[in-house]
């Protein structure tokens, strides 16, 4: 299930570089390329944490009188990680859309992107719940209350993964974005 996460996490790095391709340098204070880079080197040092820890913990776990402590704290260490990672992404998103609404840069772009715009901000709102529950829930360890109660799993886990993905099965970047040069994206707004 992280594995999943992460590319969908890869694909709204990508789509939220296309949109500052699209509406201008002025709507970041990163280059497009750098959400990628930084994002997803953040995402595989976490995923690497996460599975040295689960690895070490896996081993425990089939001894007698194993200790699985040392294992799961290195594996939310990983998750932690990415909690931070993804909220600085966060921040980064907030910062773009601000950037946007101010300076009107939606209006300024041939076609509408209007409903992709606001299904990047829903797919980045419900990957940032699904991140702080697994957060909270692997902190509370093996035998936690979030980890033993599957109707939590479903709401913060599960549903949030179907939404934040199934949004771009309505509205694909590849039907909704405009194709050509960044330069031939914008019109001339009358003020």
């Amino acid at each position: 299930r992280r594995q999943r996460q992460d590319v969908y996490k890869r694909q709204i790095y990508i789509l939220l570089g296309r949109f500052i391709q699209v509406l201008g340098r002025e709507s970041s204070f990163l280059k497009p390329n750098l959400y990628l880079w930084i994002f997803c080197t953040c995402d595989v040092v976490s995923l690497v944490v996460q599975a040295v820890g689960g690895g070490m913990a896996s081993g425990e776990a089939d001894k007698i009188d194993g200790d699985t402590a040392t294992g799961t704290h290195i594996m939310v260490a990983g998750i932690v990680f990415q909690l931070f990672s993804i909220t600085i992404f966060v921040v980064c998103a907030v910062d773009f859309i601000r950037r946007t609404m101010r300076n009107r840069l939606l209006q300024s772009v041939t076609g509408s992107v209007i409903p992709l715009y606001a299904a990047m901000v829903l797919s980045i709102m419900c990957i940032y719940v699904r991140s702080i529950y697994r957060a909270v829930e692997l902190s509370q360890g093996w035998e936690g209350y979030l980890i033993t109660h599957e109707v939590y799993f479903i709401a913060l886990d599960g549903a949030m993964m179907v939404v934040s993905v199934a949004v771009f099965n309505f509205l694909h970047p590849g039907w909704i974005l405009p194709r050509g040069k960044p330069d031939s994206y914008k019109t001339e707004v009358p003020r």
